[in-house]
């Protein structure tokens, strides 16, 4: 049977039986690589907290779930989680685990790939190949647009080392593209709303492109890095109301008429955001979503707008459950700004984190799920190892 995306839409959801294949989360340990001068900062918690609650949740729902610990304890993130370096994973797979849940950021080299010939692993996650390009906010922005989906104005900051001055380059693509402002300055390759800033002027925007381009970090294995990269982006600041769309992968869902397949990625509820900072929302880890984010009932333009979201992850190719920002612009028009590839996935169960949610979660309560209903809808939906790393 095949099931309608309205089905799913609105609140007819339940997911499949438990998967009896065991499941190891993995978590960020390694440092992801600089792609083309642009670099992904790495989760100051290496997703180990959300990796955590996961695993717990999946263990207490009644997955089989394989942990570094024999005996893990709730209050103990690094008993549930092995580090995403190859002994890490190779560990987890000699204890057991058939199911690899990649809470962590993917990219063609990564350890995941050197397991591409078992023919009985399967992964939670996108592919590497398809991370390591849509993580590129230009080259996202451009598939989108090509696609005719709509998005904000755009242009790409280069500073390496045939650039000049940061001012120059900043000033040069203000110039050629006829920016007024505000805009909004980011990194290529960010994470949430880290490094982004609306700014009011040429000297602001160069202002921030130099700071992001002077600052490093430590890498998980304690390494310094540089933490953006040398390329930036100059995006269409966009001043109306904010939403976030979780879009679900193809995959085997339960409704009303049974399981059945799903042949397309299809939209969760929207989930409308308020409490921005000089025009940016903060970091969900200084300010949780449960206080800025609630769901939202779909109007006609954001039923649009879910569908684009659909059409976008379509084109992507999704393994797993993406999260898209949209925003209107002046004239009420909403827009696709940021597609983020690894949704956070933190949520309730363990003590002290009874409030805990994400926004994918909070649209996945929009239709009767529960944190770990989601989890295991997206663990049902785990695809071949060699799927991924291809």
């Amino acid at each position: 049977m095949s099931a309608s995306r309205g089905e799913l839409l609105w609140g007819s959801v339940a997911p499949a039986s438990v998967v009896g294949e065991p499941v190891a989360v993995i978590h960020q340990a390694i440092a992801p690589p600089v792609l083309d001068g642009a670099v992904k900062p790495a989760n100051p918690q290496g997703y180990l907290d959300s990796a955590a609650d996961i695993a717990h949740a999946l263990l207490r729902r009644g997955h089989a779930v394989v942990t570094p610990c024999s005996s893990p304890r709730p209050g103990q993130d690094g008993d549930w989680a092995y580090p995403d370096a190859a002994a890490g994973i190779a560990d987890a797979v000699a204890a057991g685990a058939r199911v690899v849940w990649a809470n962590t950021t993917l990219f063609r080299s990564h350890p995941l790939s050197g397991f591409a010939a078992r023919t009985d692993l399967k992964v939670v996650g996108q592919g590497l190949r398809t991370v390591e390009r849509f993580e590129d906010k230009r080259v996202c922005h451009l598939m989108c647009r090509e696609a005719g989906l709509p998005v904000p104005r755009q242009s790409v900051v280069d500073l390496g080392p045939a650039a000049g001055s940061a001012a120059r380059s900043v000033e040069s693509v203000l110039t050629d593209g006829h920016w007024t402002f505000p805009v909004v300055v980011k990194p290529l390759r960010g994470r949430g709303s880290d490094g982004v800033l609306v700014v009011g002027s040429a000297a602001e925007a160069v202002a921030h492109i130099e700071a992001l381009a002077a600052s490093g970090a430590t890498a998980p294995d304690g390494r310094p890095v540089s933490r953006y990269g040398n390329r930036y982006l100059i995006e269409e600041f966009l001043p109306g109301d904010e939403w976030t769309v979780t879009v679900m992968p193809p995959g085997r869902y339960r409704t009303p008429d049974g399981t059945g397949q799903v042949a397309k990625p299809w939209a969760l509820p929207p989930i409308g955001r308020t409490g921005h900072q000089d025009g940016v929302l903060p970091y969900s880890g200084r300010v949780p979503v449960s206080s800025n984010s609630t769901p939202v009932r779909t109007t006609h333009a954001l039923g649009e707008a879910l569908r684009s979201c659909e059409e976008a992850a379509h084109r992507i190719g999704i393994t797993a459950p993406i999260r898209i920002d949209c925003r209107q612009d002046a004239q009420g028009r909403v827009r696709l700004f940021d597609i983020n590839l690894k949704p956070n996935m933190t949520g309730p169960g363990r003590p002290g984190r009874e409030h805990m949610t994400n926004l994918a979660g909070m649209a996945a309560e929009a239709i009767g799920w529960s944190y770990p209903d989601l989890l295991t809808a997206m663990a049902d939906n785990a695809v071949p190892i060699g799927r991924t790393t291809q």
